[in-house]
């Protein structure tokens, strides 16, 4: 890991000599960064995440304390050589200006996709029941699928469960996979897919009436966040149901919704909203929001404007 990261800075370097400004995606408790961060002086440090914060859920323990602790010492070093500071969410980036240097410039860099090189979804979706798709790599802490097992249980428990197929693809813990077949309600909502290449969960996703994006962004101390796999879903004419806010889409796009808790109801109902509505029409709604080439010329215009004299 560590000769990947000397790697990474030997690159950027020779990179820097080339260009006016060095994008470079901030590389967490990195050693290098106290003697290749001062040498890089046109670098902008790109953050998608509170570090400091994020590395004590990835690791509990002692090694996320000391990951924690040594991405404050080195992350200090690389924020405060760098030209700027961009976040994926302006939530990111004020917080890395708050941490380490408060007169630091800032800028927003979400992520995002060519929406026109991603494939439309097939529709196959059932009128009868309603299937939605909880996509992860790993189903971390912050994803929240403990609450979306919460809301089953609690739909259960009020006899008012719709019928609904929620699709878990990615790597579940064994502790998960206990916990979603321990009850019959579960087990009957729940699909443990495991990891799929793509053709295999597109095809699953036909059947979809709506995605799920993370829904406890709040233990990683996050309001806010641009996920790739929003936007890509978005793309495929995938609707979004979360719990948090997303920096790119305005607060009334009818397409993504924002629920203040996990709610099996409100996830049905936001699901039944878009019946008649196609995968293109979802699509073309968001591309101007969720396009990569827009958030580039965005930062270009900010480097732009930081480039020319008071």
């Amino acid at each position: 890991m560590f000769l990947r990261n000397l790697y990474g800075w030997v690159t950027a370097l020779r990179l820097s000599r080339e260009c006016d400004y060095l994008l470079m995606r901030h590389m967490t408790f990195d050693p290098f960064a106290f003697i290749f961060a001062p040498m890089i002086r046109n670098r902008v440090s790109i953050h998608h995440s509170k570090e400091v914060d994020e590395l004590r859920l990835v690791s509990t323990g002692w090694k996320g304390q000391a990951a924690s602790f040594l991405e404050g010492l080195s992350g200090r070093v690389a924020v405060r050589h760098a030209r700027m500071v961009a976040g994926v969410t302006r939530e990111i980036a004020e917080y890395e200006r708050a941490m380490y240097d408060p007169n630091k410039p800032v800028a927003v860099y979400a992520n995002g996709v060519n929406s026109e090189s991603i494939t439309l979804l097939g529709d196959r979706r059932d009128r009868h029941t309603t299937c939605a798709a909880f996509i992860c790599g790993t189903f971390a802490d912050w994803q929240g699928l403990d609450k979306l097992i919460a809301a089953v249980d609690a739909a259960a428990e009020a006899d008012a469960r719709p019928e609904l197929k929620i699709y878990l693809i990615g790597r579940l813990s064994e502790k998960q996979l206990q916990e979603i077949a321990a009850t019959p309600s579960r087990a009957s909502v729940f699909v443990n897919c495991g990891f799929l290449e793509e053709l295999r969960y597109r095809a699953l996703l036909d059947h979809c009436h709506l995605g799920i994006g993370s829904l406890a962004l709040e233990r990683a101390n996050l309001t806010e966040a641009a996920t790739l796999k929003v936007r890509e879903m978005l793309a495929m004419g995938l609707p979004v149901y979360s719990l948090h806010r997303d920096g790119s889409l305005p607060d009334d796009f009818p397409h993504y919704l924002n629920d203040d808790m996990v709610s099996i109801s409100r996830l049905v109902a936001f699901a039944r909203q878009h019946d008649d509505i196609g995968r293109r029409q979802v699509s073309e709604a968001a591309r101007p929001f969720i396009s990569k080439e827009h958030e580039m010329r965005r930062l270009c215009d900010t480097l732009q404007a930081l480039s020319e004299p008071a």
